[in-house]
C-alpha cells in the first residue's frame, strides 16, 4: 500500500506547535529520550521541547484534567515560546472527543497545531500492551485479556481500542486541527530511524542532526514466566497495597528488575493463532481507512496488518520461573524500598498483609 515518504513532510509554521499523541510501543520512548538529550540541536533552531520527563512521567491526560500546576506550567512554556515547540506525551491517545480539544485550546492557544500520530502492527501491540496494563496493576489471565479485546473491538470500546483505532485517532485529532494537518508514521523494523528524520522534518531540524541514544531509557518487555509471576503478584497485594506502595515496589522495583534478569532465551509471549488472524484482518480493515482519510501517511500502511513475530496454538500459560528471575524480583523490590526511602508501613500491618498474600497465591489453580 502506497503512502508519502519522509522527504514529502513539510515543517509545521515557524511558531506552530507539534502535538505528538502516541501510541504507545512505537519507539515513543526512544524518541522522547533523544530529544530529551538534543539540546544543542533544538536550541539554536528556536525549538522548544516538552516530554514526559517534563511532568515526572505522571500520565499528562491526568494532569490536565486536574489543572495539575505540572499542566499549568507544561501551557505556559509552551503558550510563552514564540518559536516551535513539541509537546509529545502517548498518554494523550487515551483521550476522548472533549479531553483532546481541551488540549489543543490549551496547548495550541489559536497557533497552528500539527498532530503526530505513530502507529504499528495490531496483532504485535497484544503482548506488550497486556503486560503494560500489569505494570499498572491489572491481574486479568492473558487468554481472558485477549478474549475481551476481539469482544471489544466492534464498537471499539475498551483500553486496547481507546489507544489502537488508529482511524478514531486520525479523526478525533483531525476534527481538531484539521486532517491535513494529522502526519501518521508507520513503525517498521526496516526503517528504525524513521520517526527520527519525521520528526527532524516538522521541526525544520537539520537532516540527521537527531540520534537514538545508545544508554536510552528502556520501555522494558517481560518473557511470559515474569509477565505472569507480575499477574500472580497484581492479584495477590491488589487488595493490600496502596497505588503508591505498588508504584515503588513493584513498578518501579520488581518490573525492571525482572525484566533485566530475563534471558535470550526464556520464552516470550505468543499471539495464538485465531487472535492473530482476527488482528491481522482489523488491520487491513484499519489500513484501508486511513488510506483514505486525508491525513499525512508515512510509511506501508500494509504493515498493520502485519503477524506478530510469535504466534502459537494457545496462550497457555507457563507455570513455572527461573529461580534467577524470582530472586531478581524480589530483589528489585526491595531495594526500590531502600532506594526510594519509602517509610515502610508499621510490623503489624506487614505481617497481615503478607499472611493475605500467602493465601491467595497457596490457593488451588
Amino acid at each position: 500500500m502506497g503512502a508519502d515518504s519522509e522527504s514529502l513532510v513539510m515543517p509545521i509554521a515557524e511558531n506552530g506547535l507539534l502535538l505528538h499523541v502516541g501510541v504507545f510501543k512505537t519507539g515513543t520512548t526512544a524518541l522522547q529520550d533523544a530529544l530529551r538529550h538534543s539540546s544543542e540541536v533544538l536550541a539554536p533552531a528556536d525549538v522548544l521541547y516538552r516530554g514526559p520527563h517534563s511532568w515526572r512521567f505522571q500520565p499528562l491526560r491526568e494532569l490536565a484534567a486536574t489543572q495539575n500546576p505540572s499542566w499549568t506550567s507544561l501551557v505556559g512554556d509552551v503558550v510563552a515560546h514564540q518559536g516551535r515547540a513539541m509537546v509529545s506525551s502517548e498518554n494523550l491517545c487515551g483521550c476522548d472527543d472533549a479531553e483532546a480539544r481541551s488540549v489543543v485550546d490549551q496547548l495550541g492557544a489559536g497557533r497552528s497545531t500539527r498532530v503526530l500520530l505513530t502507529v504499528r502492527s495490531l496483532a504485535a501491540l497484544l503482548p506488550s500492551t497486556w503486560q503494560q496494563f500489569l505494570k499498572r496493576g491489572m491481574s486479568t489471565p492473558y487468554a481472558d485479556w485477549l478474549a475481551e479485546v476481539l469482544a471489544d473491538a466492534p464498537a471499539g470500546r475498551g483500553a486496547f481500542w481507546r489507544r489502537n483505532d488508529f482511524v478514531t485517532q486520525v479523526r478525533r485529532w483531525g476534527d481538531l486541527v484539521g486532517t491535513a494537518n494529522v502526519t501518521v508514521v508507520v513503525s517498521d523494523k526496516a526503517e528504525p530511524n524513521r520517526l527520527l528524520r519525521v520528526t527532524e522534518r516538522l521541526l525544520a531540524l537539520a537532516e540527521d542532526s537527531l540520534h537514538f541514544r545508545e544508554d536510552s531509557r528502556k520501555n522494558e518487555s517481560l518473557s511470559f514466566p515474569a509477565a505472569e509471576l507480575l499477574r500472580l503478584v497484581n492479584e495477590a497485594t491488589h487488595e493490600t497495597l496502596t497505588r503508591d506502595y505498588y508504584r515503588n515496589l513493584v513498578r518501579l522495583g520488581m518490573f525492571p528488575a525482572t525484566s533485566r534478569a530475563d534471558s535470550a532465551s526464556d520464552p516470550r509471549i505468543p499471539v495464538p493463532q485465531p487472535v492473530a488472524e482476527e488482528m491481522t484482518r482489523l488491520g487491513s480493515e484499519q489500513a484501508e481507512q486511513l488510506a483514505g482519510s486525508g491525513a499525512q501517511i508515512v510509511g506501508d500502511l500494509s504493515l498493520l496488518a502485519s503477524k506478530p513475530s510469535l504466534v502459537a496454538p494457545d496462550a497457555a500459560p507457563p507455570v513455572s520461573i527461573a529461580l534467577s528471575s524470582a530472586a531478581a524480583a524480589v530483589s528489585g523490590a526491595l531495594l526500590a524500598t531502600e532506594r526510594l526511602g519509602n517509610p515502610a508501613p508499621d510490623s503489624q500491618r506487614v505481617d497481615s498483609q503478607w499472611r493475605r498474600i500467602k493465601r491467595r497465591l497457596s490457593r488451588p489453580r
